[in-house]
């Protein structure tokens, strides 16, 4: 098979033609899932290949549901280029009194034997990993009961026994679900997680004006005590939401004391929480402004774009934020219950804090062509039409767009931002649906404009795999790594009635880095201009380059010698203006230099 990539936008040939028939398609909006129905009682495997993948299988589960909506960090590259993984693992259906925590290490060399049970002493779910302490690593999941959430940690990673602690909700709410965990300190010490107080339709109760409260905690010592203890942070309170649903947020990774996670809540606002003195004080920042944040679906709401639930969050090194979550259109009936959603909503959304907030014109209110409609500065990807005359045939929901699951992650090194999702592809497909497949696009100038698509399980070896839930590692190196769930059936048996249980596969994913596909340096396309000129205190030097660089100015007078230089970063192409005090020098007539790579561009300037 081809690789599906290409960096026009959506062709409309083939999709265009469906959109008045996929476009009345809808479904209500489900609770977060804390566990697995179990109504199927069709064949145990549908649908088996022959084929066998050249995967790197690192563990396996017959318990598919991963996640039911944003997925936290279930992997981590360590400073020594060892890796941990962890997923949801249960083999034992159909009610899985196994499950709990799936767990490998990679040591540098190998992954170790794919495990035969859980790392907790108990039945859990929904495992968010971190290294902890100076060698150590632990996982959070919950419990479904009084207990709360579990901690399991070890003080050396990939070895050892695992020793355990709890948190607990308020009095009368103990049961904390769905949980996500960073930790942060030089020594990675200091645990942060956010969990939810599950609501009514899943068996818990209204806290604090909220019929699902998410709350935040944070211990210094391991959890034998939380300062913070279980708060609600002002901005995602009663006065901003009806509620929040499990899943529907999602941490970024630390950079230092900057600290940041996202939140939106069905067709409430998109959010995100941002601290930058460890989780002192936090800061809203809003990156889609819903037509009603408090709708509890009592009055008739038309179709409308907003978000799926499905978010990742980055801190680039500007400390900003980027966020990238699924495009959906929702609406509702008036009649006080469940809102419904457009499952072949198309498109792959994108905020960053020098952005304006998005909101439901912005993200436009067709169902398939995105790209006609929206704002395109918001639009990070869509369905990829293969310029063969496919067509979408079906795709079970998972409560999310044609193109959702985002995952982002930023190289600090050569800041370049990554996204990764998973995405309904054409031609790959049985007589019903098509297969999901494991998506990349990068930016080199901070999401301004992005690389063309790259569908990293379009060979041979994917044509029947259905890859989704991934989960990339937040640190980058000169590969980025991921781990997805992938089997031969479109859909999982937690949401879909017509697919049996089936053995999923836990897959190791590497994916070399971008840095050197364009090995030319970049180019000064002109040093535009210098204002004022004279000048006698600051002068702007206009700059203008053809990609993101590291430039040098410098200062030279007329007898040759430099008298000032000074290196700085460019993060985007275009115009920049380069501030040079020349307070301090001597009137007369100088030379401002302007190199990058090989490229140097002078432009003479007077000073008073």
């Amino acid at each position: 098979m081809l690789l599906i990539a290409g960096s026009s936008l959506l062709a409309q040939s083939a999709l265009q033609k469906q959109s008045e028939r996929l476009g009345k398609i809808t479904a209500v909006r489900q609770e977060a899932l804390r566990d697995i129905p179990n109504t199927y009682e069709g064949e145990t495997n549908p649908f088996v290949s022959t084929i066998k993948a050249s995967d790197i299988v690192i563990g396996g589960t017959r318990y598919d549901l991963q996640t039911n909506s944003s997925m936290q960090r279930r992997i981590h590259v360590h400073e020594d280029g060892t890796i941990s993984a962890v997923w949801i693992r249960g083999e034992i259906d159909p009610n899985y009194a196994d499950r709990g925590t799936g767990y490998n290490y990679f040591d540098g060399t190998a992954w170790g034997p794919e495990p035969t049970q859980r790392i907790e002493p108990v039945r859990t779910g929904w495992p968010s990993y971190q290294p902890y302490g100076e060698n150590g690593e632990i996982v959070c999941t919950h419990t479904g009961g009084t207990d709360g959430l579990l901690f399991s940690w070890r003080e050396n990673k990939g070895e050892g026994d695992w020793s355990n602690f709890y948190l607990v909700g308020p009095v009368g709410h103990e049961d904390l679900l769905w949980p996500r965990m960073i930790t942060t300190g030089e020594f990675n010490d200091i645990i942060h997680v956010i969990a939810v107080v599950p609501n009514e339709l899943s068996g818990g109760s209204v806290y604090e004006g909220l019929d699902g409260a998410l709350l935040y905690s944070r211990s210094f010592d391991g959890g034998q005590t939380w300062d913070p203890e279980n708060v609600i942070l002002d901005g995602i309170s009663a006065d901003e939401f009806v509620g929040i649903r499990g899943d529907d947020y999602n941490w970024a990774d630390p950079r230092g004391e900057t600290i940041a996670f996202v939140v939106a809540a069905s067709v409430a606002d998109g959010v995100v929480m941002k601290s930058e003195d460890n989780g002192d004080t936090w800061e809203r920042l809003t990156f889609y402004e819903s037509p009603d944040p408090l709708f509890d679906n009592s009055y008739v709401m038309p179709r409308h774009g907003g978000t799926d639930g499905y978010h990742s969050i980055v801190i680039d090194d500007l400390n900003r934020v980027h966020v990238a979550s699924g495009r959906m259109m929702h609406t509702g009936d008036g009649g006080g219950g469940q809102t419904s959603f457009y499952p072949y909503t198309n498109g792959l959304l994108y905020w960053n804090e020098t952005m304006p907030a998005m909101d439901s014109v912005s993200v436009g209110s067709d169902i398939l062509n995105p790209s006609l409609v929206m704002d395109p500065m918001y639009l990070l990807a869509e369905v990829q039409d293969n310029d063969a005359g496919d067509t979408i045939i079906g795709t079970p929901t998972y409560q999310g767009s044609l193109t959702t699951m985002a995952q982002l992650a930023f190289d600090y090194n050569s800041q370049i931002l990554y996204a990764f999702y998973s995405g309904l592809t054409l031609g790959f497909n049985t007589e019903e649906f098509n297969y999901r497949h494991i998506w990349m696009r990068f930016s080199e100038d901070y999401g301004q404009t992005w690389s063309e698509y790259t569908d990293l399980t379009g060979d041979v070896f994917h044509i029947f795999s259905e890859c989704v839930y991934p989960s990339v590692a937040a640190n980058v190196t000169d590969k980025l790594h991921l781990v997805y769930q992938t089997d031969n059936a479109p859909g999982i048996n937690s949401l879909h009635e017509d697919h049996g249980v089936v053995d999923n596969n836990i897959v190791h994913l590497p994916v070399a880095t971008v840095v050197g596909i364009n090995e030319a340096p970049a180019n000064i396309v002109g040093l535009e201009q210098i204002n004022p000129n004279p000048a006698s205190t600051t002068a702007n030097v206009i700059v203008n380059v053809d990609k993101p660089t590291k430039v040098e100015m410098s200062l030279v007078n007329m007898l040759g010698q430099v008298v000032y230089t000074n290196s700085m970063n460019l993060n985007y192409a275009g115009m920049h203006n380069l501030k040079l005090d020349v307070s301090s020098f001597d009137a007369g007539i100088y030379f401002v230099k302007v190199k990058a790579g090989n490229d140097v561009v002078a432009k003479k300037l007077m000073i008073d």
